[in-house]
């Protein structure tokens, strides 16, 4: 099991059965700051559960810059694994045990969850993780089994211990989030794409596709009264008169969004870079970018000889909705919740985008992994070299935001021959 990650903590069931196969595999020296294996402790006890507090807020009190090499900066604890074996523990009542664990750690206590990895059908692998640390100094709040009011515990390699007087006055000098957030710096790489159009072409190009559209269907329907033609369109006449009127009224009113595809494939996007020049680690890094004249769109790779149609939201032909032939257009993009390090479309115009850090290192550098969005422009006579950008930043529950400005380099594209050429097609 020598492949897993320990750069990030595990997700979803895959993941933590395989984290689980792993811990187990190995031996004492797997047990370091970042992770504890405990092969049975009984969460229905007060024993079991000031355990899991105690483990708690000495994963809390790690040095952030240290935490963050490893699982992200998150703490793990095993319940059920140990010895070469994965026993699992019996079930608990997690509101007993979240009952303790506030009587130790306190109400606004370090955070924490678990998760359920199982192992029979009456015992499960439990994994107590603790969020990254944040640099605050958590003490236990009351006395309990193994722990005492006032006493600070330390998350090392092998061992949860009282920390030492030295190691206090050092947790103590660490920058905490009310300092605010450090100079973070924010840098945006690529090009926006400027598309010369032709509005009066698309727009003549829209409108005679819908007579096609109407044409077509009133010729089936009579070919069909003579026995000349069967249609299995699953649409009545009524609904696809609709479909392409409100398609109509839409495509004509903005006739840009014709060609939302070919500046997808054709646009080089962008991408979005974050540095972090502190020793200050950031939980929940999110940068949000407005460009006031573009229009976002999904990035989509070209390939060679692909066809690429211009407004290709536009209804199904009469007779293509069927049984034959399948179901209605179905969107290229729908937006999501954003995964870890990558680019989200919040809005399409004007444009607004989003990029989440879910934890940000002392002195690291990231930059989005992918091309996510492309950014453009639709231009019909003079046009500029750079479109100005705004972006703010923020990070978790720290009461600051950063706010800042640059300049993005223009690409030009001209695609005023558009409607000319696509006139006729279907």
């Amino acid at each position: 099991m020598s492949d897993i990650d320990l750069d990030r903590l595990p997700s979803g069931v895959r993941g933590w059965n395989a984290f689980v196969q792993w811990a187990a595999a190995g031996d004492d020296r797997l047990e370091r700051y970042f992770l504890e294996l405990k092969s049975d402790v009984d969460l229905n006890t007060r024993h079991g559960q000031h355990k899991v507090a105690k483990f708690i807020l000495a994963a809390a009190n790690r040095d952030p810059a240290r935490a963050a090499r490893r699982l992200g900066g998150y703490a793990v604890m095993l319940l059920g694994v140990g010895a070469g074996r994965i026993t699992g523990i019996s079930g608990f009542e997690a509101k007993d045990l979240e009952r303790e664990i506030r009587k130790l750690a306190g109400a606004e206590g370090p955070g924490w969850d678990y998760e359920q990895i199982p192992v029979d059908a009456e015992r499960d692998v439990i994994a107590v993780v603790v969020d990254p640390p944040t640099g605050e100094v958590w003490p236990s709040h009351a006395d309990g089994d193994g722990v005492k009011n006032g006493d600070v515990y330390l998350r090392g390699d092998g061992d949860t211990r009282k920390a030492t007087g030295a190691e206090i006055a050092a947790m103590l000098k660490r920058p905490t989030p009310t300092s605010g957030l450090p100079p973070i710096g924010v840098r945006l790489e690529g090009e926006a794409l400027a598309l010369a159009l032709d509005d009066d072409a698309l727009r003549a190009w829209v409108q005679d596709t819908a007579d096609d559209y109407f044409d077509e269907m009133h010729a089936s329907s009579s070919r069909a009264r003579y026995g000349l033609g069967v249609t299995m369109e699953r649409r009545t006449a009524e609904a696809f008169d609709r479909e392409v009127e409100q398609w109509r009224e839409r495509s004509l009113a903005a006739p840009s969004t014709g060609v939302h595809e070919i500046a997808g494939r054709f646009g080089a996007g962008v991408r979005l870079g974050v540095i972090n020049p502190s020793r200050q680690p950031l939980r929940e890094v999110r940068v949000d970018v407005y460009v006031d004249d573009a229009t976002a769109v999904p990035w989509e790779e070209r390939r060679d000889g692909e066809d690429i149609e211009i407004f290709p939201d536009r209804p199904l032909a009469w007779g293509k909705d069927s049984m034959l032939f399948g179901g209605t257009y179905t969107p290229r993009y729908v937006p999501s919740r954003p995964a870890d390090r990558t680019m989200e479309i919040v809005r399409a115009k004007p444009a607004h985008l989003a990029f989440t850090i879910d934890l940000l290192r002392p002195l690291e550098e990231v930059v989005s992994e992918d091309v996510d969005a492309v950014l453009f422009i639709p231009v019909s006579g003079e046009r500029s070299t750079s479109l100005p950008v705004r972006w703010t930043l923020s990070s978790g529950d720290i009461p600051d935001l950063l706010e800042g400005e640059a300049n993005l380099s223009v690409q030009f594209m001209d695609l005023t021959y558009l409607g000319a050429v696509s006139e006729g097609d279907d």
